[in-house]
């Protein structure tokens, strides 16, 4: 959508002639910048100036058969979720005297921008357009990133969701008031992280991040890698490597198979490409506390794939990201140095190994394998040469198309014994054994080893002795 086609939204026209006649009503923010942008965007603010908003609202709700929420009493903002339930309008009570006051207290000039639905005027007194045009992201003053730091953070998901360029002075601003950040709830922190993971330009976000010290504030955990230089299989210091690793994410992501790219972009409340991402900033949190030089100069970081798995967990709870999200993430980092040390072993050609790999990594696999394809993109010390990152990544890729080939396997896969059987067959309780079992009975049967309910039995009563 462009900007001329906003004069013709129906919603728009609709919400205009709803409004009290003594009340002025502005669409703001975001939805218009992406108009100049030509982006879709599904959520629109409006501002209220003379009338109560949540009563305006109301009737919007009503009008549109949609559902009224109040989000704030105190402050007079609400919001109606449409009838799609992908679209919300919220609306909020002006701040201040009038629509310039209160686009005076916003973030961003790119934000600060209100069309007037008296007569479609827009109205850019920060001459936000211009800084569109011109790809920045610039904070309109400094005293409005003191009264609300998040607006710290925010600047690099702006800049990682557009691909603007964050000006100076802004990052001279941030600079100055880093440590105001821990102002803000977690809860913020978390919502704006989420937002900078899933935009395009992540990785340059994160350099600009620590150069200013952000990072670090939001995650101290990384401030020990600072210490661990570039290495033989390394030619980053750690913390280079691990927003490296990011970067060579985004650049492999658009050559992954369809597939893989429709696992990343589901979602239960996160998108999986954003915890992938996220997973990958964290991988190497175990390498500063296993770190070790050998006799031959050589740098060892013994098991920092199951330190590092204990201290994304810690990381992440504080961050109150949820127990599913904190489970999914540590995982990855506790194997993503699995798929590779496979291909390493030789064992990558034998069918029961990888089968093992999958059983044992689970819906998971998909993240783990792209995962370390980034990794392995993001290390090229001395020794690494272009032949072992070549053997590596067609490896990975063989192990992502083995996945999809077993996972169709599966999905049609007969089911011989369920839990209950095997608990009955066995006599024992039900517990993680039976998981187990399980899931060597299904590896067993996409190997062809098995396929009546008799081998099932026999293969369960042989795998007691195991």
């Amino acid at each position: 959508m462009n900007f001329e086609q906003l004069k013709n939204d129906e919603t728009l026209k609709t919400i205009s002639s709803l409004k009290p006649l003594e009340t002025s009503l502005y669409l703001v923010g975001g939805y218009i910048r992406d108009a100049f942008m030509s982006k879709t965007s599904y959520d629109k603010d409006f501002v209220v100036v003379g009338s109560s908003a949540a009563e305006l609202a109301k009737i919007v709700a009503e009008k549109l058969n949609g559902y009224f929420v109040m989000l704030d009493e105190e402050y007079d903002i609400a919001r109606v979720v449409m009838p799609d339930k992908v679209n919300c309008l919220d609306f909020a009570a002006c701040y201040g005297n009038d629509i310039y006051e209160d686009l005076a207290r916003r973030d961003f000039t790119i934000n600060a921008l209100a069309v007037s639905l008296d007569g479609f005027r827009l109205i850019d007194p920060f001459n936000g357009i211009d800084d569109i045009k011109k790809g920045i992201v610039k904070v309109i003053s400094e005293k409005n990133i003191i009264d609300d730091p998040l607006r710290i953070l925010r600047a690099f998901r702006m800049s990682a969701k557009t691909g603007f360029e964050i000006g100076k002075e802004t990052l001279e601003i941030t600079e100055r008031h880093v440590k105001l950040i821990h102002k803000s709830a977690y809860e913020r922190i978390n919502a704006e992280l989420v937002k900078l993971f899933e935009g395009d330009f992540t990785a340059q976000n994160l350099v600009l991040m620590k150069n200013t010290g952000l990072l670090f504030e939001i995650f101290p955990e990384l401030l020990p890698q600072l210490k661990v230089p570039p290495n033989l299989h390394h030619h980053l210091c750690l913390i280079d490597h691990s927003i490296e690793s990011v970067r060579q994410f985004e650049n492999v992501y658009t050559s992954l198979p369809f597939w893989v790219k429709e696992y990343l972009n589901e979602e239960n409340s996160i998108k999986h490409i954003v915890l992938v991402k996220i997973a990958l900033l964290l991988h190497d949190l175990g390498k500063p506390s296993t770190w070790q030089i050998d006799e031959e100069g050589r740098h060892r970081f013994i098991k920092h794939d199951e330190v590092g798995a204990d201290i994304a967990c810690e990381v992440l709870k504080r961050l109150k990201f949820s127990k599913n999200t904190v489970k999914y993430i540590s995982k990855l980092v506790r194997f993503h140095i699995y798929p590779s040390q496979l291909i390493r072993s030789g064992e990558s050609a034998t069918e029961k190994a990888i089968l093992r790999m999958f059983r044992k990594l689970g819906t998971e696999t998909p993240a783990v394998i792209v995962l370390a394809m980034a990794d392995r993109l993001s290390a090229r010390g001395v020794e690494i040469t272009e032949e072992k990152i070549t053997q590596n990544l067609e490896g990975l890729r063989f192990f992502l198309e083995e996945y999809f080939k077993n996972k169709e396997k599966t999905d049609t896969l007969p089911k011989l014994l369920s839990g209950n059987d095997i608990m009955g067959i066995l006599g024992i309780a039900q517990g993680k054994e039976v998981g187990k079992i399980l899931g060597a009975l299904k590896e067993a049967q996409i190997a062809g080893d098995i396929n009546t309910q008799e081998e099932a039995a026999a293969f369960v009563k042989a795998f007691e002795y195991r």
